[in-house]
């Protein structure tokens, strides 16, 4: 059922002959920071090369020039000083779905803010995420439709239960905490394993090769960028973590697992989407 959903929303990616930038989400990014501007850049790159029509980089004005840098010319600035200039972008410029949170060195009440404000597909993820361990029954009353990607040291501070706990009993822990607080619950690692509180999705596609700096955030644009393309918010986001882990089966084959990079898994994602809407066999 799970790898017949991936199929068909893997199909509906395709593009109509009517349509513009518009008709596939704009993305909104808020991450990054002055030692870690490229943590955002890869969430952008992640969201782009999943298809996204436009994507938006929200940065300080502290570290905007450290992200010009890094950043490819198709991404656009929103330059921000405080929470309320976010709203009024996201407002203004139709964005559809977010990432908030890889690199990003705030506070809770900044993405507090942010979340209590808008009603869309959300991914928290990194340091955004860890403004709300021990804190996590702040997450139900958000107005965003939230989706959550910790890996296991993460998820156990943000619970405050051990590493044994979670992986003796992983599936029904993931399946409660997600249930409990509303949201989708990505939890990161060998067969990241995905809930929405009803029903939880274990994946199969990945390799060793992914373990390396900067993956997870590819992740979160890909996955924001799925979110924006339909209704279905659970099918969208295991979708995007098979097609994450696929993509970088497709480094290891071409490269070997040692030395690869978020960047070259970001770059492979058009070509696990074209390998899935085309011959993948499951």
């Amino acid at each position: 059922m799970t790898n017949e959903a991936i199929k068909n929303f893997i199909l509906k990616l395709k593009r109509k002959p009517e349509s513009n930038k518009y008709s596939y989400g704009h993305i909104l990014v808020i991450a990054g920071s002055k030692s870690m501007p490229g943590a955002g850049v890869l969430a952008c790159i992640g969201a782009l090369r999943a298809g996204a029509g436009i994507v938006s980089f929200a940065v300080n004005d502290s570290f905007l020039n450290q992200s010009c840098a890094l950043s490819t010319p198709e991404t656009i600035f929103c330059v921000y000083k405080s929470a309320a200039d976010i709203i009024k972008y996201i407002e203004e410029r139709k964005v559809t779905s977010a990432v908030i949170g890889p690199g990003l060195k705030t506070d809770i009440n900044f993405i507090k803010t942010i979340l209590s404000s808008i009603n869309l597909p959300v991914i928290l993820d990194a340091s955004g995420l860890a403004c709300f361990n021990g804190k996590t029954k702040i997450l139900k009353s958000v107005k965003s439709n939230l989706i959550i990607t910790p890996h296991l040291g993460e998820f156990s501070k943000l619970t405050s239960l051990t590493y044994e706990k979670i992986e003796n009993n992983k599936e029904e822990i993931i399946k409660n905490f997600s249930k409990e607080n509303s949201l989708i619950c990505v939890l990161k690692g060998n067969k990241t394993t995905v809930s929405n509180g009803y029903k939880n999705y274990k994946n199969c596609s990945g390799t060793p090769a992914m373990a390396t700096a900067g993956s997870g955030d590819v992740l979160s644009g890909l996955a924001a960028a799925f979110a924006s393309r339909s209704d279905d918010t659970f099918a969208a986001v295991i979708s995007s973590v098979f097609v994450h882990g696929l993509a970088g089966e497709i480094c290891a084959k071409q490269k070997g697992e040692n030395g690869i990079t978020a960047s070259d898994i970001a770059e492979s994602i058009p070509y696990a989407i074209k390998n899935l809407g085309e011959k993948y066999d499951f």
